[in-house]
């Protein structure tokens, strides 16, 4: 199933009566200060939590004031002291160049393995063979993407390594200097570069020493990221041995009991909160339903409304309906989840069930927020 990035802005709604279908604005969140919606698609996918939370730093060196020669013993310090700094400088240019691929290769290879596992759901969700050799060909590929994130940890932990390294020498380097203002025979010239010099090389400290701190920071994540992608592996290989989520195709109840990831979707098998009014409401009273429009407008204000919304999709039968009835709006429950995958909605943050409601006389599906 293929995620796209849709660009959703908060407008204002009144009552949407479309084939059937209603929605409420009076379920929506109070307008919330927000990032807007991002056009790069990798973006969009970290606001929705899909992606590891990287660092967005680019570290930059600050530019080297080039002295004069003095003649003096001081004064050669100074020219050996910028040279260090010089060197220390280009290594961080270096270590930035190398975070950033990394950083651009842990995206495009998450992005690629939840475009995998988003596949699997989709064909999960409306059931499939027990078994499905296709299915385990897509699981294996989400493997290897899993192994991917393992080599991008590694080369982060080099790089840490590296990093520290150089962050000790800059240390060093800045005492140096200090001392240096201890030596005798020196000239005005030589106390005004080394001040120079010390100023240049304490910023660099703080640069690098941040370098190292967003490196670290990245690991975590990273290793967390990694642990959530192989127990959702399991979870799904488990689902794709018989060849859906659990009974009539909705989720196995118990799957949020486990303890879910980010990336995990939190599903349960049978209604038992009650909620407040509805956000949408789609009544298949009729062999064609045109809901879809209604749909896109009501889950995009909510998400532009309060960035994290959680959504539960719930199939509500009237009582003393037929199995097939029941059979059939699960489907079309199955359906819209599909879809709002499509708008943009991690799949953790919706969550199935149905319930049999004697307040209704003809199938529907509900949404509520959490």
């Amino acid at each position: 199933m293929k995620k796209i990035a849709i660009k959703l802005s908060l407008v204002s709604v009144s009552m949407l009566i479309i084939s059937g279908c209603t929605f409420s604005r009076d379920a929506l969140f109070p307008s919330l200060i927000g990032d807007d919606g991002q056009e790069e698609a990798a973006e969009s996918y970290q606001n929705t939590g899909v992606l590891p939370a990287l660092g967005t730093t680019n570290f930059e060196p600050i530019e080297i004031e080039e002295g004069t020669r003095t003649g003096t013993f001081v004064g050669q310090k100074v020219i050996s002291f910028r040279n260090e700094l010089t060197q220390l400088q280009n290594s961080i240019k270096k270590h930035n160049e190398e975070l950033q691929k990394v950083r651009a290769s842990v995206i495009s290879n998450a992005m690629q393995y939840h475009k995998t596992i988003g596949t699997i759901e989709a064909k999960l969700q409306v059931g499939t063979t027990p078994g499905n050799p296709n299915m385990y060909t897509l699981l294996q590929k989400a493997q290897n993407n899993v192994q991917v994130m393992n080599i991008n940890t590694d080369a982060l932990n080099q790089l840490s390594a590296r990093v520290a390294s150089d962050a000790a020498m800059t240390t060093y380097l800045l005492d140096s200097i200090r001392a240096a203002y201890g030596v005798s025979g020196a000239i005005d010239e030589d106390h005004r570069q080394l001040r120079i010099l010390e100023n240049e090389t304490n910023q660099t400290s703080i640069l690098i020493n941040s370098l190292l701190s967003e490196v670290n920071a990245d690991i975590s994540r990273q290793q967390q990221y990694i642990e959530s992608a192989r127990n959702y592996i399991v979870d799904l290989n488990a689902s794709i041995k018989v060849g859906s989520y659990g009974v009539n195709n909705l989720p196995m109840i118990g799957k949020s009991e486990r303890g879910t990831s980010n990336n995990m979707p939190i599903l349960i098998g049978n209604s038992s909160v009650s909620m407040s009014k509805p956000l949408f409401v789609a009544k298949f009273n009729k062999a064609d339903v045109n809901y879809q429009e209604a749909l896109k407008q009501a889950v995009g204000n909510a998400v532009s409304a309060k960035p994290g919304v959680k959504f539960e999709i719930v199939a509500v039968s009237p009582s003393g309906a037929a199995q097939l009835s029941k059979t059939n709006l699960q489907k079309n429950a199955a359906a819209i989840f599909e879809e709002m995958i499509e708008m943009g909605v991690s799949a953790n943050k919706i969550s199935l069930s149905s319930k049999t409601g004697g307040d209704v006389t003809s199938p529907e599906i509900r949404i509520y927020v959490k």
